[in-house]
C-alpha cells in the first residue's frame, strides 16, 4: 500500500482543542506566539483527556471557534505555518515503568480514532483489564511507512506488548482482516517469546480463548471479515473473545481494550522515537475510481487534501469518515482531526436526493443487520417519538453500519432515524452514559433527516 506525503503546507493549520469525547483542553498558547512541530498547545487535567500539539512551526494567529469534523464547532488554535523543520526535541522513552505509560501516552496525545482517549481505554477508572486487542482490519488506517511487510508486523506486535504493559493485561490479540493477504503474511510465523505464531482464522464459535490454548501463547494474530460502522466495540468484543457486553456499558466493563491500528503506531513513535501523535494518515476517495492514502499534519484543511488528491472540478459533497456512516462537512476548511480516517468525495450529480417512500416490508434491511435488529421498524418508532420502544427492542446495540439505508429500495432514512432516537434516549436516560454536547433538539420536526 503506497503513502503519499501531503509536503506543500497550508495557508493555515487549524488543530482543534477537542481531538476526542470527553474534556476539551485548555489552550497553552495565545495569538502571536510562535510555536515549534511536537509543542504541546492545548492540555487539561481531567482524566478523560488527552494532550494537543502542534503539528508545524509557525506564529499562532487565532485562538478562536471553528469549524470540527463532527459537524459543531470547537475551540482551535489556528496557526500561520513556516517552512521549517524547528521542533521541540522528541526523547525516546523505552524503559518506561507500566504505571508511568498511562500517563505517557495521555501526554502524548494518542487518542483512538473511534473518539475516546487510549490511556482511559487501557486503564479505565475502577475496572481491571485483562485482555488488549488491536483491531488491524482497518490496515490502511495505520499512519507511516515500512520498509518491509515484516517491518510493520514487528512494530505492531512491539506496539500490542506496550498497551498491554500500560494496562496491565497478561493477554492479547492483533485481529486482521481475512481477505488483507499482504498483512495475513507478514505476520505468518511471527515470533514471541521465541514461539512462531500463525495466523488463525476465527471460525465458528471458536473464540480468542482456543488460540491461546492451542498455539500455547499469551498473545495470538487472529482473522476475521472486516467489521464497519461507527459502533462496533461490542459487538467486535463478543465475535473475537466471546464475552457479552451490557447496553450502556464498552468493552472494558468486561475486561477487554480495544485499540486502533492508528493509536498503536502512534504509541510504537511515541515510546521509540519520542514524537507525539501529530499526523496521521487519512484515505481520499471518489470522483474518480482511484483511493489514495496520504499522510498529512493534524489540522490541515480538507481543501488542501483534496487538492493534493487532484480534483478540481464541482464536488457536491464531502464526507467525512466514510459514506454510509460518516458526516456530510458543509465548509471544506474543516481540519483533519486524529479521529479522521477517510474523505470521500462525490459529484454533484452523485449526491442521492430521491424522496424517501413509506416502507414496502421487504425485509431487506434486516437481512443485511449485522446484530439482527429489526431497522424498519427502528425507524418508523423513532421517526413518530416513540423512544422508549425503541429501546425495548434495544436500538443502542446498532453499530451504524448504514447497511440497511443502503439496501433500502423505499430510500428511507434509516440510519438517521436510529441515530436520532439513540440521541434522545441518552439525552433522556439518567442511566445511560453522558454524551457530549449535540446539535440535536427533541421535537425538531426534521423526521431525521
Amino acid at each position: 500500500m503506497e503513502i503519499k506525503t501531503l509536503d506543500k503546507l497550508p495557508e493555515k493549520i487549524i488543530i482543534p482543542l477537542r481531538q476526542h469525547r470527553g474534556a476539551v483542553c485548555e489552550p497553552l498558547v495565545k495569538k502571536g506566539d510562535r510555536v515549534l512541530i511536537g509543542q504541546k498547545i492545548g492540555e487539561s487535567k481531567e482524566y478523560y483527556s488527552s494532550a494537543v500539539h502542534s503539528s508545524v512551526c509557525g506564529e499562532v494567529i487565532a485562538v478562536e471557534e471553528s469549524a470540527h469534523p463532527d459537524g459543531n464547532k470547537a475551540m482551535s488554535v489556528v496557526i500561520q505555518p513556516e517552512d521549517s523543520n524547528e521542533s521541540v526535541p522528541f526523547t525516546p522513552c523505552k524503559d518506561l515503568k507500566p504505571e508511568k505509560l498511562a500517563e505517557f501516552i495521555k501526554e502524548s496525545g494518542i487518542v483512538e480514532h473511534y473518539g475516546v482517549p487510549t490511556h482511559t481505554v487501557l486503564k479505565p477508572k475502577g475496572k481491571k483489564i485483562d485482555t488488549v486487542l488491536i483491531n488491524a482490519t482497518s490496515s490502511e488506517w495505520i499512519g507511516g511507512t515500512f520498509k518491509t511487510p515484516k517491518e510493520y508486523a514487528s512494530q505492531v506486535m512491539d506496539a500490542l506488548k506496550l498497551l498491554m504493559k500500560a494496562a496491565g493485561a497478561k493477554k492479547g490479540a492483533i485481529v486482521l482482516r481475512d481477505d488483507d493477504k499482504e498483512s495475513i503474511d507478514a505476520f505468518e510465523g511471527i515470533e514471541v517469546d521465541k514461539k512462531k505464531l500463525r495466523v488463525a482464522p476465527l471460525v465458528g464459535s471458536r473464540k480468542v480463548g482456543y488460540y491461546y490454548r492451542e498455539q500455547n501463547s499469551d498473545i495470538v494474530v487472529l482473522s476475521q471479515k472486516r467489521i464497519y460502522g461507527k459502533r462496533i466495540l461490542n459487538f467486535f468484543t463478543y465475535n473475537v473473545t466471546g464475552r457479552k457486553v451490557k447496553i450502556g456499558c464498552d468493552p472494558t466493563d468486561v475486561g477487554v481494550a480495544v485499540c486502533g491500528i492508528k493509536s498503536a503506531k502512534a504509541l510504537y513513535d511515541a515510546v521509540n522515537e519520542g514524537k507525539p501523535f501529530f499526523d496521521t494518515v487519512v484515505s481520499v476517495e471518489g470522483v474518480s475510481d482511484k483511493m489514495e492514502y496520504i499522510s498529512v499534519k493534524i489540522g490541515t484543511p480538507f481543501k488542501d487534501v483534496i487538492d493534493h488528491y487532484g480534483h478540481t472540478g464541482d464536488i457536491g459533497k464531502i464526507i467525512a469518515n466514510g459514506v454510509r456512516s460518516g458526516v456530510a462537512q458543509y465548509t471544506d476548511q474543516v481540519p483533519v482531526t486524529k479521529g479522521t480516517t477517510r474523505i470521500s468525495l462525490q459529484k454533484p450529480e452523485e449526491v442521492i436526493r430521491d424522496e424517501s417512500m413509506e416502507c414496502i416490508h421487504c425485509a431487506r434491511c434486516v437481512d443485511v443487520c449485522p446484530v439482527e435488529l429489526i431497522p424498519a421498524r427502528l425507524a418508523v418508532m423513532a421517526d413518530q417519538g416513540r423512544f422508549d420502544e425503541c429501546r425495548q427492542i434495544h436500538v443502542e446495540n446498532c453499530i451504524e453500519c448504514g447497511d440497511c439505508a443502503a439496501v433500502c429500495p423505499s430510500k428511507i432514512y434509516i440510519l438517521q432515524l436510529i441515530r436520532y432516537a439513540k440521541d434522545a434516549i441518552e439525552m433522556a436516560y439518567s442511566d445511560m452514559p453522558a454524551k457530549e454536547s449535540s446539535n440535536l433538539k427533541l421535537g425538531c420536526g426534521c423526521g431525521g433527516e
